[in-house]
């Protein structure tokens, strides 16, 4: 046998236990499981690298069990620590080796949007405690805001995303009737959806307040509110008037 038909065959070989590696032989449906209970007492960064996904499940996670172990990481929690809530995602994103692998999934919208619709927004809230509600408020914000970075915004379709931006309407309005409850540190997420969906669209009227209003940029750059409940109602009514043109395309 020559050395060309050896040399191709070596390759052959190779690659195909490549894609052996690489290819699941049956799709992991449950929620990874961290190592809670071996991190206790390990220094920060001892705990990040034990709780990174092993690449071999990492790669063989449904979409819906990616999100969900996304969402359950277990330093999810410091999305909080930071001035604002992108720079709390981008630090935890520094973290987690799953969103990486969620912005490679083609169908991680359509597993998000599902997901987002059944999180419960007309529940009683005056039927639980504080810690009740703050837990649930936090599982709400933590969905909303892996939806609005811009891996999962960007190159939306139409119908996609007039899907999204009423849900994400409809549910701001369901937080403004509560704001007893969600203040406006809890609309920040939903109003992201809303300002950044707009941005990427090139709204007009956005856009104008994004270069007029830096409360309105500092809200979209970042997804804070420091003008209070003045910014969540121009998102508000912005929003009511893109949705209509949106339909309308």
């Amino acid at each position: 046998m020559g050395y060309r038909k050896i040399s191709l065959l070596l390759c052959f070989f190779f690659f195909a236990i490549g894609c052996k590696k690489n290819n699941c032989e049956e799709v992991i449906d449950q929620v990874y499981v961290y190592p809670l209970e071996a991190a206790r007492g390990k220094s920060s960064e001892e705990r990040i690298e034990m709780f990174k996904i092993p690449e071999q499940i990492l790669h063989c996670l449904s979409t819906d069990a990616l999100i969900k172990s996304c969402i359950s990481y277990p330093e999810m929690r410091l999305m909080w620590t930071m001035s604002d809530l992108q720079g709390g995602f981008d630090k935890v994103y520094a973290m987690c080796n799953g969103f990486e692998e969620l912005w490679g999934r083609g169908d991680k919208f359509q597993k998000l949007i599902y997901l987002y619709k059944q999180l419960d927004f007309n529940r009683d809230w005056k039927s639980y405690t504080d810690l009740e509600n703050g837990i649930y408020m936090d599982l709400i914000n933590r969905h909303e805001l892996i939806i609005a970075q811009y891996e999962i915004l960007n190159d939306l379709t139409n119908p996609k995303k007039i899907e999204l931006f009423q849900l994400a309407l409809d549910n701001q309005k369901k937080k403004y009737a509560l704001a007893q409850y969600w203040g406006t540190v809890g609309m920040e997420t939903t109003c992201a959806i809303l300002s950044r969906t707009m941005y990427l669209d090139n709204f007009q009227p956005l856009i104008k307040e994004y270069n007029n209003n830096e409360l309105m940029l500092i809200h979209v750059s970042y997804m804070k509110l420091l003008g209070g409940m003045d910014v969540v109602n121009i998102v508000m009514n912005l929003s009511e008037d893109y949705l209509k043109n949106l339909k309308n395309k």
